[in-house]
């Protein structure tokens, strides 16, 4: 499976198509790390490309931007969520290799489903 990822992302990069690349499985396994690599590699070949942080310890965009970026949720709950209120540079920051980097947070481990942080981020991308 591994190959044909690979094979799908260079025919990606070659006909210069808008990828969406989704890392996950459980904890302990590299995903931050693949997908900083993965990240970097892709903005040193030219890329324009945005990093989503799910991770309630911000693994990947803190390996990126060498600090701790304040999640969608907390940026939100600061604009008492008012989404009209809320500007690129409130929630983008720019990482490692002029990666940019949001980060959507997600509970602690243990706690429950990440998927209200990913969608408020998704919808607040929009």
């Amino acid at each position: 499976r591994e190959a044909m990822a690979a094979m799908m992302l260079v025919k990606c990069l070659e006909e210069e198509k808008q990828m969406k690349l989704a890392v996950y499985g459980k904890g302990g396994i590299g995903k931050s790390t693949t997908s900083c690599n993965i990240s970097i590699a892709l903005a040193k070949r030219g890329k324009k490309v945005l990093q989503i942080g799910c991770d309630p310890k911000h693994d990947s965009t803190f390996t990126l931007t060498g600090f701790l970026i304040p999640t969608i949720i907390d940026t939100l709950q600061s604009k008492d969520y008012h989404y009209e209120n809320v500007w690129p540079e409130d929630v983008i920051y720019k990482g490692y290799g002029d990666v940019d980097c949001v980060e959507a947070g997600g509970p602690p481990a243990g706690a429950g489903c990440g998927g209200y942080v990913v969608g408020e981020t998704v919808k607040l991308l929009k």
